[in-house]
């Protein structure tokens, strides 16, 4: 770098050391990953001297440069990171300089609006959203949920079913009081009878893919699953909702995985195999909705090249599956792992011998 663009910045004239200020970061950006680490340090000197000591409107826009530097020491990334939000959202939201390791560490240390800002992050690595997850509220956990580009570990995801399923008994407490509060006001005897729809699917079409599920069983009187329950909200589904929105099927795997109490790799494997039925009756047996197997479907649809008739026959398979027959063919493929599991496992030496 030129030795006269280091000159004491903060002695200029406030045009003068914008100025002279942008100067340098453009020619330290233009470097890239060739810039050495004693130049990295002086440019680092430079701007956390004079920074302090800059009008608001200088400071802004240092700081939207900066974000933009694919090379910006990690110093001057924590120094920013550490000032007023103004300074610190723009570096946060979209610096792609940082380190995961550094963004993690500042994600365990910083306060609340700086979270919400690392939670909107075009990527947010495991290990970043488990620390926003492990201190965040909400605000933060609403945020990573809905960005497609964050990653959950499997601890993550056990932190937003914790989430729905609280919600989920929120919701379920406050219907409750509304009945109750509505009995007290209404003689239910007196209302006229509302018809039940149920809801109709056209048949599968003769030039699609034929799926073999099992047919679903109809519910009997004093049968213990019937439609209405196996439609009842849970947790899980409503994770899996949510990641699926964002293209996310790793999270979904691991999600269906917990459900299902098997690991996750050999979920991972099953629904990446092109049998679609092991997928069908992992989402059957966690509760998930038509509406969001029909997203798990068109992602998997597109990662493997399948027809929008593939598609929608796999749905429409789907509609028709059983939840018992889904609980039965999954306790067959927790037996299956578990005799795999058992077989894979060394003979024991017998000690007397």
């Amino acid at each position: 770098m030129d030795d006269r663009r280091t000159e004491a910045a903060h002695q200029t004239a406030p045009a003068r050391r914008a100025e002279l200020l942008a100067s340098i970061t453009d020619l330290f950006g233009s470097a890239g990953a060739a810039v050495s680490s004693p130049t990295a340090a002086l440019f680092s000197e430079i701007i956390l001297g004079v920074f302090d000591d800059m009008r608001p409107d200088e400071r802004a826009v240092l700081v939207e440069r900066i974000a933009a530097l694919p090379n910006a020491p990690a110093e001057v990334l924590r120094f920013l990171a550490l000032r007023e939000i103004e300074a610190a959202e723009p570096v946060l939201r979209r610096s792609f300089a940082f380190e995961e390791a550094d963004l993690a560490a500042l994600a365990a240390t910083l306060p609340h609006d700086r979270l919400c800002a690392i939670a909107t992050r075009a990527q947010v690595p495991e290990a970043v959203s488990d620390a926003l997850l492990d201190r965040g509220d909400r605000a933060v956990l609403r945020l990573l949920a809905q960005n497609p580009g964050a990653r959950f570990s499997q601890h993550g995801l056990s932190i937003l079913v914790h989430e729905a399923t609280q919600k989920l008994a929120q919701r379920q407490a406050a219907a409750r009081e509304s009945d109750e509060e509505r009995g007290q006001m209404l003689d239910i005897r007196s209302a006229p009878p509302v018809p039940r729809s149920r809801r109709s699917f056209a048949a599968p079409s003769e030039s699609g893919v034929v799926i073999a599920f099992p047919t679903r069983t109809r519910s009997r009187p004093g049968d213990d699953h019937s439609d209405e329950t196996a439609a009842a909200p849970n947790a899980v589904a409503e994770v899996i909702a949510t990641v699926a929105s964002g293209d996310r099927m790793m999270e979904v795997a691991g999600l269906l995985a917990g459900s299902a109490g098997l690991p996750v790799e050999l979920v991972r494997r099953m629904i990446a195999k092109p049998d679609t039925m092991p997928l069908a009756v992992l989402c059957k047996a966690a509760g998930v909705n038509d509406e969001t197997f029909a997203a798990i479907a068109a992602i998997r649809g597109r990662r493997h090249g399948h027809s929008a008739e593939a598609i929608e026959t796999l749905v429409r398979a789907y509609q028709s599956l059983g939840q018992d027959d889904a609980a039965h063919t999954l306790r067959f493929l927790r037996a299956r792992q578990a005799s795999d599991e058992a077989a894979a496992m060394p003979a024991q030496q017998n000690p007397a011998l």
